[in-house]
């Protein structure tokens, strides 16, 4: 899943890139949906969900800008199968606190095949997933139990969307982390780093024509205008000998 959705977005980029527009994996996903060749899904069907930076967040966002507004509530969790387990905990986790509103939900989960990664990569993002699993069952849920303290949470705890650790990490950009590389690539990285490379190759050859193309098209009007001038100036050469002559 994770090769199909950069494969799907990878024509994206060159517009992203361009324009300075973040490329949203939900965007991705839609992209995948909606050009796809044997299904595909009409736009109409397609809600995309920008705010979320990772899984606990894609629920909370999920819901309290989705679902809880729009009244869905039998709902279907897809995602790969090393991610499904933390995946069910979260949403099991934050589908079920209490709300303003008392309807209740009904989960349903797919885990699809993991396409594209490594035994290694798999055993990496496996053992943190089931990090992430064991933390959200044994704390989170057990301490946040209401959609009010989720939001609790994400504001003064979560690295993305807690102002001051937002401020930190933009303050120090340059500062180095250390990061499992197999664990990188689960989340294809490397993958994204190769297109990256591939669109800004491409940008520049791009450039590169349009530059000759430019010089070409400036030589030959040059050219163009020397002719012109060098074909009048034998005319008033011919009119002067004529007048001359007469």
């Amino acid at each position: 899943m994770v090769s199909c959705k950069i494969d799907s977005c990878f024509d994206l980029w060159i517009n992203t890139i361009q324009s300075f527009v973040a490329l949203w994996e939900s965007t991705a996903c839609a992209a995948y949906l909606m050009n796809h060749k044997a299904y595909p899904v009409d736009e109409h069907l397609l809600y995309v969900e920008t705010t979320s930076y990772d899984t606990i967040s894609n629920a909370f966002f999920a819901r309290s800008t989705m679902t809880d507004i729009v009244g869905w509530r039998k709902l279907l969790i897809v995602t790969n199968e090393f991610h499904i387990h933390r995946s069910k905990a979260i949403f099991d986790w934050i589908f079920n606190v209490p709300s303003i509103d008392a309807s209740t939900y009904e989960l349903y989960y797919l885990a699809c095949n993991n396409v594209g990664l490594g035994i290694d990569a798999l055993d990496s993002r496996r053992s943190h997933e089931a990090r992430g699993e064991s933390n959200v069952r044994s704390k989170l849920a057990a301490e946040y139990t209401t959609l009010q303290g989720v939001f609790e949470f994400l504001t003064t705890k979560h690295d993305f969307y807690t102002a001051s650790k937002l401020v930190e990490r933009a303050s120090s950009p340059k500062q180095e982390h250390v990061r499992d590389k197999l664990l990188e690539l689960s989340y294809g990285k490397p993958s994204l780093s190769e297109n990256t490379n591939r669109v800004y190759s491409d940008a520049i050859e791009l450039r590169g024509g349009t530059i000759c193309a430019s010089i070409i098209a400036f030589v030959a009007l040059f050219i163009g205008f020397c002719l012109v001038a060098i074909r009048n100036t034998q005319s008033n050469n011919i009119r002067e000998t004529s007048s001359k002559a007469n």
